[in-house]
């Protein structure tokens, strides 16, 4: 009885052999990408304390945004609330939510 041969070696073999589709199509030209695929962006991972009342509107604004078929996870929801309100902040400092809301907290010592 003949040994079996692995996927992984029969594909190398197809592709040493041009059979296939290259067997079909000859001496067609063979489209090649030139650019490497986008890559999904990847996050870091952070280590930060909320307020329990954030948590729980976080979860409820994933699970509504859920319920409308939004793909999502908390981290992305996270992620594009944040940049919004740095760069909310980068254009205008004096008058940015988050200088209003930290105006009058006591700075650490």
């Amino acid at each position: 009885m003949a040994k079996r041969i692995s996927v992984g070696k029969r594909v190398a073999d197809d592709i040493t052999a041009k059979r296939g589709l290259d067997a079909l199509f000859g001496d067609s030209p063979v489209h090649r990408p030139t650019s490497t695929p986008a890559k999904p962006k990847k996050f870091e991972k952070g280590t930060f304390y909320f307020d329990p009342d954030d948590l729980a509107q976080l979860e409820r604004v994933w699970l509504h945004l859920m319920g409308q078929g939004i793909k999502c996870n908390k981290s992305e929801i996270v992620s594009i609330l944040l940049r919004a309100g740095l760069e909310e902040h980068e254009q205008d400092p004096a008058n940015s939510l988050l200088t209003q809301r930290l105006t009058g907290k006591r700075r650490r010592g």
